[in-house]
């Protein structure tokens, strides 16, 4: 057996069970309220930034957005004016709204007047296809994901985001790309999931641990076999 690999190896196999088991945690809901009003033919939309600098998580596996954006005065909304997008970093976005109901045959949309929403990737239904007569839309969905409001592709759901850090310049953007109904963008919230960041103090466990696994074993065997020069140097060079 080659002294100067097998610690290695347990070390490496010690850091991938320890990298497997990480913490995968829910952050407390962020909630954020805006209350501005959304004029007609506001295109390119009006963005609302929102800094996270608190957050544990280094590696995102959920994003779940609730909205609130709704007719003002009551009841004057549509539906289908409106595009909300998700971005992150001025890099990634998430589509949440692209004209609701529009479609090859329906260049209208959806005549309801808003939203009170949860949009997760793992809802039931797609909300570009949700209808209501009147009044505001209720309940979770999924967000709509569509870069074109006519296309059946929905390449820009919320799982963009997975494997990003939960910190960073998070922006919601809302625009109204008719004249008619008028929307107030109330609040937004943002509830992030993902693995936490090891408490301190973790990898210097994990590396010391690693070493003196590694130290143990080579005062075990050598004694039974002698090292030859190669092996001398590989396990003199472990030790640094």
């Amino acid at each position: 057996m080659n002294v100067s690999r097998t610690p290695l190896f347990l070390a490496l196999a010690l850091l991938s069970g320890t990298v497997a088991s990480a913490t995968i945690i829910t952050e407390p809901t962020r909630t954020f309220t805006v209350g501005t009003d959304i004029p007609d033919f506001q295109d390119p939309p009006l963005s609302f930034l929102q800094t996270i600098s608190d957050s544990s998580i280094f590696s995102l596996t959920q994003v779940q957005i609730s909205l609130n954006l709704v007719g003002t005065p009551a009841s004057s909304g549509f539906a289908g004016e409106m595009v909300v997008l998700l971005n992150k970093n001025l890099s990634l976005t998430s589509v949440l709204l692209n004209r609701a109901g529009f479609s090859g045959t329906d260049s209208v949309g959806q005549p309801y007047d808003g939203w009170n929403v949860t949009f997760s990737d793992l809802a039931a239904s797609d909300v570009h296809l949700a209808t209501l007569d009147s009044g505001v839309l209720t309940g979770t969905y999924q967000p709509d994901g569509r870069v074109n409001p006519i296309d059946t592709l929905r390449p820009e759901l919320l799982d963009v985001f997975n494997g990003e850090t939960g910190n960073g310049d998070w922006r919601i953007s809302v625009g109204d790309l008719e004249a008619g109904g008028t929307m107030r963008l109330a609040s937004w919230s943002l509830t992030l999931t993902g693995e936490a960041v090891p408490e301190p103090g973790t990898w210097a466990a994990i590396v010391a641990m690693a070493g003196l696994t590694g130290v143990t074993w080579w005062r075990r065997n050598a004694r039974g076999t002698p090292a030859t020069p190669c092996d001398s140097v590989a396990i003199s060079k472990m030790r640094h």
